[in-house]
């Protein structure tokens, strides 16, 4: 049966977040311990979301102020959701044709019981 916590008791530590090492995250594994702890977990989404910052200003920022203005922001907006909806497309033409194929795949053989004669010794 579990005590009751106390107030001089200390409460328990979280375990640290690790995620393990791959070939797309090892440069951020600065301590080369095979996983991402905190830090360095921080380090890559900081660097991921400033290479999609500049690809995004790179491809939609039309007067290369830096930054992507109302119109230049709808322009981005619409392209993902022409992007959501063919990605949707996609989905529903995958599982139709999963449905498709499992409807005319064979089903499965039932036992059938022959009936045979009595085994005689």
């Amino acid at each position: 049966m579990p005590t009751p916590a106390s107030a001089g008791d200390a409460p328990e530590k979280c375990a640290v977040k690790t995620i393990p090492v791959s070939h797309r995250n090892e440069q951020y594994d600065l301590n080369k311990d095979g996983k991402l702890d905190e830090q360095e977990h921080a380090a890559m989404k900081a660097d991921r979301a400033a290479k999609r910052q500049a690809r995004l200003l790179a491809k939609y920022d039309a007067n290369k102020n830096g930054t992507l203005d109302v119109d230049e922001q709808a322009k981005c907006d619409a392209d993902r959701a022409v992007r959501r909806e063919k990605a949707k497309e996609r989905r529903k033409a995958k599982a139709a044709e999963k449905a498709a194929a499992a409807a005319t795949a064979p089903a499965p053989e039932e036992d059938e019981e022959e009936e045979t004669e009595p085994h005689k010794p």
